[in-house]
């Protein structure tokens, strides 16, 4: 805590100060902070700052207390004015465990989740100026990013097919064949983004096998404020401008938070100093937050989200050999949701309801060469338009003996038009095509979940759910036959267990049956996608998997670690193979069978009063390995598509204050981030030659990036300025599963201010 006194009149002065968490760091909001055997008193704000004034002749002692960590008491007496005094509250670890929501529909410790979990703040989004949920979970071990700027979510070698994103508890459709892709959801209205690692079939639905990504917003509600927040920045590379803006207006019943970005940038150069042309972005975004309160046990949320974006494809984004250098694609898409939460005093403890519906429309790309001349003769502009709508409603039970039971219903509704353009470049002609048109899905499910905390040291979470879906093919305009339908059903269950070990250490285990329903892409619809064009495969069968997953975490003093391992049995995993039967069609879908397995661990060590008292010096490490296996045939397995390679991420950070100087806070960061070779690779289906990503191995490659922040909290406004170099020395590499080179050397620059 910083404290400066500035003499009003003769007895009353003015004591301002900041409150900080000894470990971290981090401004604590809501502390109490009164005057010994007074009424006088105060609370810090969102910043950690406080004002109150005092009477140094007739008081004696300042109190500074919070729920989560220990009282402090400063004697008023040895506070010298010529100088400032740093003071660091330290958390009581009982009270400062994380919390996280997205596990189980309710707030609940780390400690007490039987599988993996990793939490994204929103000052760690801001300190590197990243656009999208891929850019900022990046660096956790699991998550593989392969492009820049529209990067399809891999977690644990899954994409996000297998894989659900939430906004607020609400599910985000992909419409991508490769899943959802992660530019379109803006994350600056976010307070943190919950990453929980294995099966979520239970509490979320078809879809959730490798685990579920959840973009969380602070709650609209609190003490009465009015927020003004500036950022802007800039990236040398290739000259992005990004602003955001986000104003925020609270009072205990009502409050609404209104964000907004805007990003546009040039094109970017490779490592080797070669333009990619055609990369250039523009997008712009904007969220809206807003909440009433009628009464304490009463409460209603409603979102929106917009996003438009504009994109172009550079040299080789779908192979080595295409130039689609003139090709910009188009997306805009609107997320609307509302929820309402009853509280009860009863064994019925909360009920929640919500219900959200998306619209979105994006255009895609498929060209025909000729064989003779290379040269494109055609183009097929296609505009996906897509309409999705979904609720939930459930209960949160309690019992005697610290037990919970979530029970509740939801399902979606998911359709899907794929209207073209034709475009005949030999012939100079143009006309359209219809496409299909309502094609898509309907599922809907119903589920329990018991979680019992037996004694103080073990918990024990089991699970079912069943769900019914229906994909329907949709209105061919080149058929006259019947649309198809097809309906599957799905059973899912999940049991697990955690065991608290002596000394902060933990012991986790899960078993999880999850499930993934064919949508209607897979099943009847052409798509076109970065691999080559898609046709489905009305015969597919629902995806099962068994799930297991082991975890050890641990804390001994300033050292903390953490082991998980799994492993995953995937039944009638949907696969691709050549598509033999229709002409201009790279690919299909089958089912086959398919195993992956690895692991992730982190650790970390805190040196305190590094160089100086209370500055603090962070090492830290993530590591992941993950390996796949096809079992068309279990006597012969082979690679499976889409593993990521061995991956090392570090990081040294180093966190300092000063006591006397304008500039009170700063932070130093080394990062390296090592890739393996990656050439246990599926191998090109035979008759296939357009070469698509995931084919051609990857090679080793090592990159370096720092930042650098510095906190000017002592100024109108409270500037903050950011520095975060990527590819310091502008190596020229290929991330895994990309043809085209990573960005060279970037210097990114932002400055935020707060009002």
């Amino acid at each position: 805590m910083f404290l400066k006194i500035s003499v009003l009149y003769a007895q009353q002065i003015n004591l301002e100060g900041k409150v900080v968490n000894k470990h971290t760091k981090q401004p604590i909001e809501y502390v109490n902070i009164h005057i010994l055997n007074t009424l006088k008193g105060t609370v810090t704000d969102s910043s950690g700052y406080f004002v109150i004034q005092i009477n140094p002749k007739k008081h004696k002692k300042l109190i500074i207390s919070h729920t989560a960590y220990f009282k402090q008491e400063i004697l008023l007496s040895s506070i010298d004015t010529k100088s400032e005094l740093l003071i660091c509250m330290k958390p009581k670890i009982a009270k400062m465990e994380e919390v996280v929501i997205s596990a189980s529909r309710y707030p609940q410790k780390i400690s007490e989740i039987p599988k993996p979990v990793n939490i994204v703040y929103h000052r760690e989004m801001l300190d590197k100026m990243q656009s999208n949920v891929i850019d900022v979970i990046s660096e956790i071990p699991g998550i593989t990013k392969i492009w820049e700027y529209h990067s399809p979510l891999l977690l644990r070698g899954m994409n996000s097919k297998r894989l659900i994103v939430l906004k607020n508890g609400n599910r985000r459709i992909g419409t991508f064949p490769g899943g959802f892709f992660a530019q379109s959801m803006n994350i600056y209205d976010a307070r943190q983004i919950e990453i929980i690692k294995g099966p979520g079939s239970v509490i979320y639905g078809s879809g959730a096998i490798s685990g579920i990504i959840n973009v969380i917003s602070p709650e609209p509600f609190g003490n009465k404020k009015t927020n003004i927040n500036i950022h802007s920045g800039y990236g040398s590379n290739n000259n992005e401008f990004l602003e955001i803006a986000k104003v925020c207006i609270t009072r205990q019943k009502f409050g609404i938070k209104v964000s907004g970005k805007y990003r546009k940038t040039g094109n970017y150069y490779y490592g080797n100093g070669i333009e990619a042309k055609n990369s250039n972005i523009e997008d712009r975004d904007m969220s809206i937050h807003t909440g009433y309160k009628p009464a304490n046990n009463h409460k209603l949320i409603i979102d929106f989200d917009y996003h438009w974006g504009d994109w172009g494809k550079p040299r080789g984004f779908n192979g080595p050999d295409k130039a689609f250098t003139k090709v910009r694609n188009q997306e805009e898409n609107y997320h609307t949701s509302m929820k309402y939460i009853i509280k009860v005093k009863k064994r019925l403890k909360e009920i929640h309801f919500s219900t959200y519906f998306d619209h979105g429309q994006r255009d895609y790309y498929k060209y025909k060469f000729s064989t003779i001349t290379d040269k494109c003769t055609s183009l097929d502009l296609v505009h996906y338009k897509y309409d999705y709508g979904g609720g939930q409603l459930y209960g949160i039970f309690e019992f005697p003996g610290d037990h919970k039971l979530i029970t509740g219903i939801d399902g979606y509704i998911f359709r899907l038009d794929n209207p073209a353009e034709l475009f005949d470049y030999y012939n100079n002609t143009h006309g359209t095509q219809g496409g299909y048109k309502d094609a898509g899905q309907q599922v809907g499910g119903v589920f329990m979940q018991d979680e019992w905390k037996i004694d103080k040291k073990f918990k024990l979470i089991s699970g079912i759910r069943y769900d019914l879906a229906k994909v329907k093919e949709g209105v061919n305009s080149n058929l006259t036959s019947k649309e198809k339908e097809e309906s599957r059903y799905a059973i899912s269950g999940n049991l697990g267990g955690v065991y608290l070990m002596k000394d902060n250490q933990k012991l986790s285990l899960n078993l999880g049956h999850a499930f993934r329903m064919p949508n209607a892409e897979e099943l009847f619809i052409e798509v076109i996608s970065c691999k080559g064009i898609k046709h489905g495969n009305s015969d597919l069968k629902p995806e099962y998997s068994w799930n297991f997953d082991l975890g050890y975490k641990g804390k001994y003093k300033q050292l903390k670690w953490e082991l998980n391992l799994f492993y995953n049995l995937i039944d009638d995993y949907i696969n691709e193979t050549l598509d033999t039967v229709h002409e201009n069609v790279d690919f299909t879908y089958i089912n086959t069978n398919a195993e992956i397995w690895g692991g992730e661990f982190t650790g970390s060590y805190n040196l305190e009063n590094v160089f100086k008292t209370n500055n603090t010096l962070i090492p830290e490490i993530g590591m992941s390995y993950i390996y796949g296996n096809d079992l068309s045939d279990p006597d012969n397995p082979s690679p499976l598509f889409g593993i990521p390679p061995f991956l090392i991420k570090s990081n040294l950070t180093y966190y300092g204050f000063f006591k006397k100087s304008f500039v009170n806070g700063y932070f130093l960061k080394f990062e390296a981030e090592y890739a393996a070779p990656q050439d246990r690779i599926p191998e090109l289906p035979e008759g296939s030659n357009r070469g698509p990503w995931g084919y051609i191995p990857s090679e080793q490659h090592w990159v370096f990036n720092m930042g650098l922040g510095v906190n000017v909290n002592r100024i109108t406004g409270q500037p903050k300025f950011r520095i975060q170099i990527n590819n310091i020395f502008g190596l020229d590499y290929k991330p895994f599963g990309s043809y085209i080179p990573a960005m060279g050397r970037n210097i990114k620059v932002i400055l935020s201010f707060k009002f």
